[in-house]
C-alpha cells in the first residue's frame, strides 16, 4: 500500500491571516495555554468553522502563527561574512533584548509558568515554537559563519544557547522580581555589545602558524 501525501495547507487570504494572526498573538499573551477556538474566531471577526476548514486543529493553528511571530523576531538575514557577523550579532542581541523588555513579554511567561502544570503539553508546544525555533535558527547562522571560517569550528547548537544565555543574562530574571532591568535602548545596545564581543572572543578562530 502506497503512503499517502502529506497534507497540502490550503491556501489562506492574506487579510484574514492577518486578523487571526493578530487575534491568537493576542489571546496568548492574555490567556496563555488556554487559548480556544471561539476564543481566537470571536476576536478575529470569523466563525470557528473557517478556522477549523484552513487551520484544521487548534494545535496546527498555534503551530502555524507563533512560528511565523517567532521566525520574525530574528533578524539574522543572508549569509554571514567578515563585514556582517558582529554587527548582525549586536542587532539581533539588541532586538533580543528589546522583545524581552516589552510588557507584554513578562507577563505571558509568569502566565504560562502558572499554566505549566495544568497545560504541560500546550506549555512545552509553546516552548518547542518560541525557544527551540530560535535556538535552531541562530545555530543555523552560527554554523554558517563556522564554515566559512568566521567562527571556531564547534556544536552550533551549544554556541547558540551560550550567546542567547550571554544576551538575557540576569535581565529576565530582574524582570520577574520587579527589580530595575535593561528597558532603555542605550543600556540594551551596551549589553549586546558587550555580550557579543564577548561571544566573539571565546570563539574566535585559531590564528594559522605560518
Amino acid at each position: 500500500m502506497e503512503t499517502p501525501a502529506p497534507a497540502v495547507p490550503r491556501p489562506v487570504d492574506d487579510a484574514r491571516h492577518q486578523q487571526v494572526h493578530d487575534a491568537v498573538r493576542a489571546l496568548v499573551r492574555e490567556q496563555g495555554a488556554q487559548v480556544s477556538m471561539d476564543a481566537v474566531a470571536a476576536r478575529a471577526g470569523c466563525s470557528k468553522q473557517t478556522l477549523y476548514a484552513r487551520y484544521g486543529s487548534k494545535q496546527a493553528l498555534l503551530m502555524q502563527v507563533l512560528s511565523e511571530e517567532s521566525r520574525r523576531a530574528v533578524v539574522l538575514a543572508g549569509v554571514p561574512d567578515a563585514a556582517s557577523l558582529r554587527p548582525g550579532l549586536v542587532a539581533f542581541a539588541r532586538d533580543h533584548l528589546a522583545r524581552l523588555s516589552e510588557p507584554g513579554t513578562i507577563g505571558t511567561a509568569r502566565l504560562l509558568t502558572g499554566q505549566a502544570a495544568q497545560f504541560p503539553d500546550e506549555v512545552r508546544a509553546l516552548y518547542r515554537i518560541w525557544i527551540d525555533g530560535l535556538q535552531e535558527r541562530l545555530a543555523t547562522w552560527l554554523r554558517q559563519a563556522m564554515r566559512r571560517g568566521l567562527l571556531r569550528h564547534d556544536d552550533p547548537h551549544s554556541a547558540a544557547e551560550l550567546l542567547l544565555g550571554m544576551i538575557v543574562g540576569l535581565d529576565f530574571d530582574r524582570q520577574r522580581f520587579l527589580v530595575p532591568h535593561r528597558d532603555t535602548t542605550d543600556l540594551q545596545t551596551q549589553w549586546a555589545e558587550f555580550a557579543v564581543d564577548s561571544f566573539l572572543r571565546a570563539f574566535a578562530p585559531p590564528v594559522s602558524r605560518t
